[in-house]
């Protein structure tokens, strides 16, 4: 009791009982005037802040996905109130006290994944704390005290072992604290706890001592990273400031903290809001975004406002305009570069109000509320990554192409997500997790929608962002509201490869179809396999042996191909090996999933295009025609009934791209692509 007084300033206002108990000696009389004081502001500065919902208040994703925008959502409150955490794909028993390891190695150190630890390693972070919280609020008495033990038992647990998990990321312990993205922590925990007479006044004040000295622990060894782990460093000490201002180092905390903020959204930002360190990651740019939609409006709350200077908010807008502009209407996103599948609908929305931005409220609403952007479809040149869409409504068609950097060891080269209909249906691997041994050289590459060459997926190049460039050489666009067009360059070669080069482009005509054009140049003779994967669905090779349609209950897709002669096609579903056919929704679970792989073996250069129409109901019946020309000129033609739609590619010079659609044999239109 006299270390916990000793981290407290006693002059702060509400603190004379305490004050007065302390100068006589009588700590048991300062530790009850202490909890009074506090149980006193219980709901206004803590429990009445939080966003108490639980996993049935978010949308449910699909393919047995987690219930929510975070995987930990798999963590009922029920189930953790029985002992029980879900942890990136294991169930963690720590319903026995001799089950409980909280000092094994860590996830990540030294440049080493620990695949074990994963889960004792969350268990740490303690994310499973919201659920006991909402499992304590919903429940009656006698669930309340059941509630508490376990919330007691496994926190005496933690306190007598915590010495020896300081080797993490300091960001741990903020977790701990409060976490803003999660809104789960100790800081709300022991509010929340704060009333019950099932759990000792002694251990209330053992774990407010822990919180303070982890806070001072935070501060002291904090290591300030450039991107969400920073921001939850910041976030925890601040909120560790602001709910326990009786703190003597409560202002250090509140001032170390903002300082990050405030710097990291003006530096730490590209110029169409992607995080430096990340370029194209919906997974990380979301999360990163979330931090200030969260954290802001609680700390308004508490009577801390203007937080954020000019510049820093500015920087915010950018960051949650680049989480806008890859939010799919179902609420989810991309899942390139480790990503989940999970969207962030709901932060959105809360940003939409703090920014006045409708257009934000009508992207995560699917256009139910607020107002759409005039452009729907957006280059974000720096993050390398084209977002192409006909509308917002839950049916519109979205695609994205990226054709820039990676995170971590990814290799989402030129790699396509289309959406229609309400269903992502062409897709990229997802976020299985790091420290599996198929984590990369599955889910970081060849289980993209790609090309490999001899065996080997394209080389990581550095940064490359989109700049529109003269005709076909590099990167060229051209957005309109009927068709889109975006071609691809990857500027270096394939691993087994290095003088093969590959461009992409990809053709939206808009409430109909895409067609993406695949051209492939170099010296020599080549195995090469191209590969389209597809979300979980019952798949049927047609009478060609080359195109692929879909049988799903609510959205389906036909892929109509022209590849070189002799190609053959190989639709893989879960298979081991070689290991083909997997998607992954959320870090830690493979669904088994249509892969399409089109091989062949010839010299180059090598032009080949894929004709794919997302359908309801009766099967399309367009076809696919490849004209190529001695002087380096192509048409790819689709016919649909009486309409032919012309895509013409030269490549002389600079290159050039027109497309033009016919009905009757008569032009309806006809438009340039390339500038």
């Amino acid at each position: 009791m006299h270390r916990l007084l000793d981290l407290l300033d006693l002059s702060a206002p509400g603190l004379d009982e305490v004050r007065a108990a302390a100068a006589r000696g009588d700590h048991a009389a300062a530790g009850e005037a202490l909890l009074a004081h506090y149980a006193r502001h219980r709901q206004a500065r803590c429990v009445d802040l939080w966003d108490p919902s639980g996993p049935e208040d978010y949308h449910p994703m699909p393919w047995g996905a987690a219930s929510s925008y975070d995987q930990l959502w798999k963590n009922t409150p029920e189930r953790v109130a029985g002992g029980l955490l879900y942890a990136s794909g294991q169930d963690f028993d720590f319903s026995r006290d001799e089950l409980i390891d909280w000092t094994s190695g860590i996830y990540w150190a030294g440049g080493k994944f620990k695949p074990i630890d994963q889960a004792r390693a969350l268990l740490r972070r303690m994310y499973w704390l919201r659920a006991l919280d909402v499992a304590y609020l919903r429940a009656n008495a006698t669930g309340q005290e059941r509630v508490a033990r376990q919330f007691e038992r496994l926190l005496d647990s933690w306190l007598t072992f915590r010495r020896w998990t300081k080797d993490e990321f300091s960001v741990t312990n903020t977790i701990r604290l409060g976490d803003a993205i999660s809104q789960s922590g100790l800081l709300r925990s022991w509010f929340t706890f704060l009333p019950s007479p099932h759990i000792t006044a002694d251990f209330k004040l053992r774990l407010l001592q822990a919180i303070l000295e982890e806070a001072a622990d935070a501060l002291e060894r904090a290591l300030w990273h450039p991107w969400i782990w920073g921001l939850s460093e910041a976030g925890g000490l601040a909120l560790a400031g602001m709910i326990l201002p009786e703190a003597k180092a409560a202002p250090a905390w509140r001032q170390a903290a903002l300082a990050f903020a405030n710097r990291f959204f003006q530096t730490e930002l590209r110029g169409d809001g992607t995080i430096k360190r990340f370029h194209f990651c919906p997974h990380y740019a979301g999360a990163t975004a979330a931090w200030p939609l969260a954290f802001y409006p609680l700390a308004a709350k508490l009577g801390y406002t203007d937080l954020l200077e000019p510049g820093a908010k500015q920087g915010v807008e950018r960051l949650v305009d680049w989480l806008a502009a890859v939010q799919k209407p179902d609420d989810t996103v991309p899942q390139y570069n480790g990503s989940d599948l999970q969207g962030y609908g709901r932060w959105l929305a809360r940003g939409a109000a703090w920014f006045n931005r409708p257009d934000w409220l009508a992207i995560a609403t699917a256009g139910a509320q607020g107002t759409p952007p005039a452009e729907p479809s957006r280059i974000l040149p720096d993050a390398g990554a084209f977002l192409l869409r006909d509308g917002f409504g839950r049916d519109a068609m979205f695609a994205c192409l990226h054709n820039g950097d990676y995170h971590n060891v990814d290799r989402p080269s030129l790699a396509v997500e289309l959406y229609a209909l309400g269903r992502t249906l062409v897709t990229a691997p997802g976020r299985y997790g790091y420290y599996k041994p198929e984590w990369e050289g599955y889910f970081t590459s060849a289980g993209y929608n790609t090309l490999l060459v001899d065996g080997s997926t394209p080389a990581i190049w550095g940064e490359h962002p989109l700049r529109q460039g003269e005709g076909l050489r590099d990167a060229a666009w051209r957005l309109a509201a009927d068709v889109d067009w975006a071609w691809g360059t990857h500027p270096a070669g394939f691993d087994d490869a290095p003088d093969v080069r590959w461009q992409r482009g990809l053709l939206f005509v808009k409430g109909e179809y895409w067609l993406v054009v695949d051209r492939i140049l170099g010296p020599g003779t080549h195995d090469f396999s191209l590969r389209w994967l597809l979300t979980p669905s019952a798949t049927t090779v047609e009478a060609d042996g080359l195109c692929v349609h879909t049988d799903n209950p609510d959205a389906d897709v036909r892929l109509v191909p022209v590849v070189p002669p002799g190609a053959r096609l190989d639709v893989w579903s879960g298979h081991r090996d070689p290991l083909r056919g997997w998607f992954s929704p959320e870090n830690g679970t493979m669904i088994p999933a249509p892969q399409l792989e089109y091989r062949w073996r010839g010299a180059t250069p090598v032009l080949t295009a894929m004709l794919i129409v997302p359908y309801r109901g009766v099967r399309p019946t367009h076809t696919l025609a490849l004209r190529s020309q001695t002087d380096d000129t192509h048409e790819i033609v689709v016919t649909n009934g009486a309409r032919t739609d012309r895509l013409t590619l030269n490549f002389r010079g600079a290159g050039a791209a027109r497309w033009e659609q016919q009905r009757d044999g008569r032009t309806i239109r006809a438009i340039d692509l390339t500038p």
